[in-house]
Parts: structure tokens; C-alpha cells; sequence
């Protein structure tokens, strides 16, 4: 049930999953306990590359089966042709007496999946739980019960979607200029390195962000470059106050390109605006 969830991460989603319980190699079974992956996040990020983690459990399906009415297109489609037909001829259609709602029906499928997000940085937990079932109707005015392994597998897709839809970010793309150059020569191999990061095979914006920490370090806070890497960085993984914050900050360095950070920072606190409403 897991892989399912997976592949819905997999389909346009901020996330890329890796299957942690194929890491037998570095992650024994205790640390795979969600106990043991609170506690141990940290390690995991820096062994993988993690920005979160994700946790899933589940429990036994449930299922039983029910009839509702179901409208049936056919017979509503001719309903209101014949009506039409009526209305420009004047005179009545005969539609027959066929009703356009029927019993039909319908399995009510359970997949108890339990959600835990956990990001690697803050420790911040978000939860997601499964708890109603999907409905699996046979064509309309078929009173038999769909069967079980049909509707399994549609009930398992509808719990997977909704995992993804409470956990993973809805992916937008923004078009955001990374800084790779600085006076300093050891900075600016630095947020070169960084850059790489997030261009390679594996891209991983986490060990990103920790060579532009070190190009920040080395600089002693005075290369813009590496604040609005870093603003970039936090705007990505949704701690938009942080982000505003840094190109609040590179805007007031040496040579910043001060328009194009207060564009950013603008589409920052636009992000920041809309996410806020919606919490509400």
C-alpha cells in the first residue's frame, strides 16, 4: 500500500520519494519505526539528501456493499431531447417511462492509511488520515456488489490521492535566477557548488542550500549573492517570513541587483498572502 502512495507523490508533486526500507544498507528496522525516524531525522536528511520524511501506516481495509441511486445518462439524455423536441415543435415527445435515477450498487471501500510528514530541518509534523471510504458503483441499475479486488484497487488510488493532496505542496514554477558570482574567489566557488547541486543527476536543494550557508559564512554575511540563494532556498520549502527576510537582507548589500530581489521578494509575500488565506 505504501508503493501506491508513492507513485501519487511521483505525479507532479513538490516531493521525490525514496524508499527508505531499501536502505537496509545504513537504516536498521528500529530506525524505520516512527519513533525512530522522529528522533533520527537528521541523520537520515544528511545520509539521503532529505528535505522530509515521510511515514506511512495502515491498518486492515474495510468493505461492504449498498445500493444508492445513480442517474442514469441515457435516460437523462433523452428526458431533455425530448423536451427540446417538444419545445420547437410544439407538440408532446414521447420519452418513454424509463426513470433517470436508479438503484444501483455501490461497495464502500476503506483503506485506513496514516499519514506523518516530517521535515528533516524544523522537526515540523503534518498528518493526513484516511478515514472515509470510497464508493465503487456497478453500472447504474445493477444491484449487484462490485467486486472486491476492482474495488480495492480504486479505493487504494482515491486514499493514495488524498494523502498526496494533504501532504505535498501544489507545485507551482517560478523562474528564479541562482548567484553564482562573487568577488571572493573561495565564495564564489562556493555558490558555484551549491548551483550544482540543484542541476545534477540526484538534485538536492538541501546540500544547496548548505554550501550557500558556508559561501554566507565565509563572506561574513556580505555577499548578496548567497542571502538571495538562501531566500531562494527557504521560499522553495515554504518558510516564505524566512525568504522575505534574507532578500530583504541581500537587497541591502554592495552591487545587489536590488530590482530583480524586490521582484522576488514581491512574488514571496504574494505566496505568502494566498497560503495565509487558505489556512484560514
Amino acid at each position: 500500500m505504501p508503493s501506491k502512495v508513492f507513485e501519487a507523490f511521483d505525479k507532479e508533486s513538490y516531493y521525490k520519494l525514496t524508499d527508505l526500507s531499501k536502505r537496509a544498507d545504513i537504516l536498521n528496522e528500529a530506525t524505520l519505526s516512527l519513533t525512530g525516524i522522529t528522533k533520527s531525522r537528521a541523520k537520515i536528511g544528511n545520509l539521503i539528501g532529505a528535505e522530509a520524511i515521510l511515514y506511512i501506516g495502515y491498518q486492515k481495509p474495510y468493505t461492504e456493499c449498498g445500493s444508492e441511486n445513480k442517474i442514469d445518462a441515457v435516460a437523462a439524455g433523452l428526458k431533455v431531447a425530448g423536451f427540446a423536441a417538444s419545445m420547437a415543435t410544439g407538440k408532446e415527445v414521447n420519452t418513454g417511462n424509463e426513470p433517470v435515477s436508479k438503484p444501483t450498487g455501490v461497495r464502500y471501500m476503506l483503506i485506513p492509511l496514516d499519514a506523518t510528514l516530517i521535515k528533516v530541518e524544523t522537526g515540523e509534523v503534518k498528518k493526513a488520515v484516511v478515514s472515509n471510504p470510497a464508493k465503487i458503483f456497478n453500472s447504474v441499475g445493477n444491484l449487484e456488489c462490485p467486486s472486491v479486488l476492482d474495488s480495492f484497487g480504486q479505493g487504494l488510488d482515491e486514499a493514495a490521492a488524498y494523502i498526496k493532496g494533504r501532504l505535498s505542496p501544489i507545485v507551482k514554477t517560478e523562474k528564479i535566477k541562482v548567484f553564482v558570482k562573487d568577488e571572493d574567489e573561495e565564495v564564489k566557488e562556493l555558490l558555484q557548488e551549491g548551483y550544482e547541486e540543484i542541476v545534477g543527476e540526484t538534485p538536492s536543494f538541501k546540500k544547496a542550500k548548505e554550501a550557500w550557508e558556508k559561501a554566507d559564512k565565509k563572506a561574513k554575511g556580505q555577499s548578496w549573492g548567497a542571502k538571495a540563494n538562501l531566500a531562494t532556498y527557504y521560499f522553495s520549502i515554504g518558510d516564505f517570513e524566512k525568504s522575505i527576510k534574507l532578500y530583504e537582507e541581500a537587497m541591502k548589500l554592495k552591487d545587489a541587483d536590488k530590482s530583480y530581489l524586490r521582484e522576488l521578494r514581491k512574488r514571496v509575500e504574494a505566496t505568502f498572502a494566498v497560503d495565509e488565506s487558505n489556512a484560514k
